[in-house]
């Protein structure tokens, strides 16, 4: 059993991590048990399956270059509890260009929890966030240096790897936060549907 000093130490840890999330950008921040985070096979395939997605193979973040649910499950498995983020964007944005400043917003905020963590002694913390970071940092680039000339990242302090590619649930990992994943209203000159992206650090 961890002495109540202990548990009072970590819990006050886990939140200051969901503070620094929004202190950072996001919109809410929650903490889970790493178990109850889903991670199927299947949905890691979708990199690869019927649809391949337009940046399967261009970044070390993304399949085939990534460990994949087999490797994730081992990390899961360190981590007792694991902080998610999400933050939430008019459709409209969603589906726009304007799409990709949030997801650099994502990658920043979850590396930033991750740091934090690790400050924190959480040594073996790990962020995931989601889309490319072949598109979303370096698209200027012809190639990705990590899998073309085996150097370090150029953004290793801004990106993170994608949860698609380890198999991860993220609607099953919102409804565990306390998201449910339905369409919202705005009201901001007019009625708005909402979406939101998500992110992930496993605490460890």
């Amino acid at each position: 059993m961890i002495p109540e000093k202990e548990q009072n130490e970590l819990k006050a840890s886990l939140t200051h991590l969901k503070q620094e999330a929004i202190r950072l950008g996001a919109t809410d921040s929650a903490v889970i048990f790493s178990g109850d985070i889903r991670v199927d096979d299947y949905l890691a395939a979708f990199c690869n399956g019927e649809y391949t997605c337009p940046n399967y193979g261009l970044a070390a973040s993304c399949p085939p270059h990534v460990q994949g649910p087999e490797q994730f499950r081992k990390w899961q498995g360190k981590s007792r509890y694991s902080i998610t983020v999400k933050i939430e964007l008019p459709s409209s944005v969603m589906f726009s260009y304007g799409r990709e400043d949030v997801m650099r917003l994502l990658h920043q905020v979850v590396v930033g929890v991750e740091k934090k963590a690790i400050e924190f002694g959480f040594s073996q913390s790990q962020a995931f966030a989601g889309g490319s970071c072949k598109q979303l940092f370096c698209e200027e680039n012809k190639t990705c240096c990590v899998v073309a000339d085996r150097l370090p990242c150029r953004h290793m302090d801004e990106a993170r790897p994608s949860m698609s590619g380890f198999g991860i649930d993220v609607t099953q990992m919102m409804n565990t936060s306390g998201w449910p994943v339905v369409a919202t209203k705005q009201n901001k000159g007019g009625p708005e549907d909402s979406s939101w992206v998500a992110g992930l650090v496993l605490v460890a």
